[in-house]
């Protein structure tokens, strides 16, 4: 039987279930080579998916299923952050997209039917309106928790295991790569760190400036820029000041939760549609929690301000030469 927390926070950092298994820290010496860092970053994070496939496969656990999730997105991001310089192949980037779908289901009926829903039936008068909405996301929750342990029994999933971890083992890509490339493989992560988290830092504030009244897909991309930038930051943040990184990286998370809230909200609605599609008896239910949601979203947009502004107003957790402290631009 699936387990549905009642009191965890939507989109926060939950309690996590007996065999859900997060991530471990990462430890980049400040002489390690690009290519060596590369190693350690996407080995931690396959580490992390692999941990969690017994809770996906066998146990059918909802928190296994969201750090398996996390440690996948971990993943894609760090390949995205080494890309220009080792590109994975495409053949595997199309199977770790088959994977985060797979995975990506199953995490959001469970937020919709343990988490979301739960919140509404607490907040409101009559609970009773949104029991049957409850009961009918729980069965979905169930059978999308079945494909997903059926994709993490296959040989499909095993296939792309041996093949991730005989690409990054095998190194091919000083094969492929040009002798400047090579080149670039051999020098400290340090400097290639610090223009990642630069890089990042400015997407995000780009992304920021467009929040105002911003529609659902904006927030969306601003929530994805958030997450890029503070995996890059937990990736590198062992080559700075961790008195700098952890304010830092406590910003974001506070940022990336206000954003989840209201992506909650918008996946749960979409989910919402698919319901009263499929038993139309739904539909006054179904269309009661939809606009309940929607209100919830505009009170939350305060919020999500507030954590904007503290992002705004830190500056970076590094120095921008290694002897001078970091100045923001004006």
């Amino acid at each position: 039987m699936h387990q549905f927390p009642q009191d965890r926070q939507r989109g926060g950092d939950e309690d996590l279930l007996a065999g859900a298994v997060k991530s471990a820290p990462i430890r980049l010496a400040p002489g390690m080579t690009l290519e060596q860092a590369f190693r350690t970053i996407v080995k931690n994070c396959l580490a992390q998916v692999q941990a969690n496939e017994d809770g996906v496969a066998k146990a059918h656990d909802v928190e296994s299923v969201h750090q398996m999730r996390v440690g996948l997105r971990r993943l894609r991001s760090a390949l995205g952050i080494f890309r220009k310089i080792i590109a994975c192949p495409d053949e595997l980037q199309a199977e770790l997209d088959w994977l985060g779908t797979e995975l990506g289901r199953a995490r959001d009926w469970d937020v919709l039917a343990g988490s979301t829903l739960a919140d509404v039936a607490t907040d409101i008068a009559d609970s009773a309106i949104v029991q049957p909405v409850s009961e009918a996301a729980r069965a979905q929750a169930a059978a999308s928790h079945v494909a997903a342990a059926a994709a993490i029994r296959s040989p499909r999933y095993a296939s792309l295991v041996r093949a991730l971890s005989g690409w990054v083992q095998d190194a091919s890509w000083r094969v492929a790569g040009s002798d400047a490339r090579r080149g670039t493989l051999a020098k400290p992560i340090r400097r290639f760190a610090r223009k990642t988290l630069m890089s990042d830092h400015e997407a995000l504030v780009r992304r920021g400036r467009r929040l105002k009244g911003a529609d659902a897909q904006t927030r969306h991309r601003l929530r994805i820029a958030a997450k890029k930038t503070r995996y890059a930051t937990e990736f590198f943040e062992s080559l700075f000041p961790a008195k700098r990184v952890r304010p830092y990286v406590a910003a974001l998370a506070r940022l990336q939760e206000q954003l989840g809230y209201l992506n909650d909200a918008a996946v749960a609605s979409t989910l919402l549609q698919e319901l009263e599609a499929a038993q139309p008896e739904l539909g006054a239910k179904t269309a009661f929690v939809r606009g309940y949601l929607a209100c919830l979203a505009r009170a939350d947009d305060r919020r999500l301000r507030q954590a904007w502004k503290r992002i705004r107003s830190m500056p970076l957790p590094l120095p921008l030469p290694d002897s001078l402290p970091f100045q923001r631009k004006k």
